[in-house]
């Protein structure tokens, strides 16, 4: 019987494609580069360390210099911490066979903040709430609309000459001058009036170049103490935590508070 000549191509088919079809040689990409280096303190620079980089086989690193973020670099470069503490390094390593990751810690035995911009500025003179007619030096709400709650309005007589003096020696201190009384807010009896002079001198705090994730800022310090025992701006913070909001030569907005509490903004000025 005679098949016709579109069966026999249908019954070809699969031989034509069990021969025609082999299957890739399989390339071995081989093992990841394995990364290493070393993290050197660099003579006569302050909290600055030389990193050096060993990673046989990569065509590229990348660093993470204690920020959280990788950024592709090269095997010989330096990192520069402004703040003491335990800081962290990361190395990673990508080659043909994939990446590999190290980590190496130091601990950094002194602050140098005066080579940060922000904080210089801080401490370069004393400062006052701005005393100006329609300024709302103080203002109250959340982090989302820091007016929400108060929209400010002018200063108490007591609160026009205050002085907040921010200095940095051996370490960051702050000394609050009342000049004879300072303003009661909510916490202190009698509220909202001017009460006893709650002035303070060499009061140790904390800064730090940055601000928490999702909290306006471009630094902040902390007080090292108590509310109301000591403050900045007004006695019923929700906390001693402040983030500079902006700075200059003449001007200060700082914000207490984290972003989940209520926040008090306030507006400083060159006396």
């Amino acid at each position: 019987m005679r098949i016709p000549s579109i069966f026999a191509s249908v019954l070809l088919l699969p031989a034509m494609l069990m021969t025609g079809c082999r299957p890739d040689k399989v390339n071995d990409l081989g093992e990841p580069p394995t990364a290493s280096f070393t993290m050197t303190p660099v003579a006569g620079k302050t909290n600055t360390y030389a990193l050096s980089a060993t990673a046989p086989g990569a065509w590229a690193i990348a660093w993470d210099k204690g920020t959280g973020t990788f950024t592709r670099g090269q095997a010989a470069d330096t990192v520069y911490f402004p703040t003491k503490g335990s800081k962290t390094v990361r190395l990673r390593a990508f080659g043909t066979g994939g990446s590999s990751q190290t980590e190496e810690s130091v601990e950094v035995l002194v602050d140098d903040l005066m080579n940060i911009p922000t904080f210089a500025l801080l401490v370069a003179h004393p400062w006052k709430l701005d005393p100006a007619a329609g300024a709302n030096a103080v203002i109250v709400g959340t982090e989302a609309n820091p007016s929400q709650y108060f929209g400010g309005g002018g200063l108490a007589d007591c609160q026009l000459d205050d002085r907040y003096t921010f200095s940095f020696g051996t370490a960051a201190s702050l000394d609050y001058n009342a000049a004879g009384a300072t303003f009661n807010a909510g916490n202190i009896s009698p509220n909202y009036v001017c009460g006893s002079d709650r002035s303070y001198t060499g009061q140790a705090i904390s800064y730090s170049p940055t601000v928490p994730a999702g909290s306006a800022g471009i630094g902040m310090f902390t007080i090292n103490a108590t509310v109301p025992t000591r403050f900045v701006g007004v006695t019923d913070i929700s906390s001693n935590s402040y983030r500079i909001i902006s700075i200059s030569e003449t001007s200060l907005v700082l914000r207490s508070g984290t972003a989940s509490e209520t926040v008090h903004q306030f507006k400083f000025v060159a006396p």
